[in-house]
């Protein structure tokens, strides 16, 4: 249980949790989708579908788990199904179908086949601090962490979160390290990058296995280019790619972090989510403010 993604959303400094959040939570528990339904999306715990445990605190830091069920229904098979309902009636009727009916006719056949539907489940994880007043969701998608703080908002009742921005477009402060070769702070550049024309034609040069620091990468930035996504590693203990709206993806431990965690042996599942949490919190009690400092620090040199 690592977080692969972090979307980060910054707390209203007067938020304050409620205390009976595990009850709040049971209202929002996820359940199967019924025989008509397209999808249900609720809390589910992190433990796994054997605990009734909604979620796993350790110190500041709370840990939640949703949990999405969808019926996939092929559009292929839809349309097919649609398309001979409406020749037969074409022919039978001796007249066309109108936008309007088909509509109706594409719902009935969506309708009726649902309880034969393929059922496909989705996990999302997410953690809540409350000394580093910030929501942090595993996800890829900005609508898929919407979705996350929508459940979260129902549950507590109040959420007063926006996502963590800066407020000069974070291209120019990534186009400037790659030009000065040196990244402020406990950070170091990683071995990827992807480059943006400021024409109207906009190419784009994506870079990976790369050395952040060669001539070939100045030769792209002396030809206006700006860095739009750029990988970086932090305290040689996580590496990362920092996107140009400061959402993080492929975040992982480095080699020294994963040999300094302490190995359980026979662990049972309860334990080893446990120690992954520990070990995430920890880690991003120290990173998220070192993230922050990279651009108010550089805001204010400037």
């Amino acid at each position: 249980m690592w977080f692969k993604n972090l979307r980060i959303y910054t707390l209203a400094q007067d938020f304050v949790l409620p205390d009976n959040i595990s009850d709040r939570m049971v209202d929002n528990e996820f359940r199967p989708c019924g025989r008509q339904e397209l999808a249900s999306f609720g809390w589910s715990s992190p433990f796994g579908a054997h605990s009734e445990v909604l979620t796993h605190q350790i110190g500041s830091a709370y840990l939640f788990c949703a949990r999405k069920e969808e019926k996939v229904l092929p559009s292929a098979v839809v349309q097919a199904e649609l398309e001979e309902q409406v020749n037969i009636i074409e022919a039978e009727q001796a007249r066309k179908v109108g936008s309007k009916e088909k509509q109706n006719l594409k719902e009935d056949i969506v309708h009726r086949l649902l309880p034969q539907a393929f059922t496909r489940f989705r996990l999302t994880w997410g953690m809540l601090d409350t000394q580093l007043k910030v929501v942090i969701v595993d996800a890829s998608a900005a609508n898929r962490a919407e979705d996350f703080l929508g459940l979260l908002r129902s549950s507590l009742g109040s959420l007063p979160v926006k996502p963590l921005f800066c407020e000069q477009a974070t291209d120019v402060y990534f186009t400037e390290w790659l030009q000065q070769g040196l990244v402020p702070g406990p950070f170091q550049f990683g071995d990827e990058v992807e480059l943006r024309d400021l024409s109207e034609e906009g190419s784009v040069v994506r870079m990976r296995q790369h050395d952040l620091t060669g001539t070939e990468l100045k030769t792209h930035l002396e030809h206006d280019k700006r860095a739009t996504k750029l990988g970086l590693q932090w305290r040689d203990r996580i590496e990362f790619v920092l996107e140009h709206d400061l959402a993080i993806k492929r975040f992982k431990p480095t080699d020294i972090l994963i040999d300094e965690q302490d190995k359980l042996v026979d662990a049972t599942p309860e334990q080893k989510i446990d120690a992954d949490f520990a070990l995430l919190a920890g880690e991003l009690k120290a990173f998220y403010p070192d993230l922050v400092s990279l651009f108010t620090d550089a805001a204010t040199r400037s």
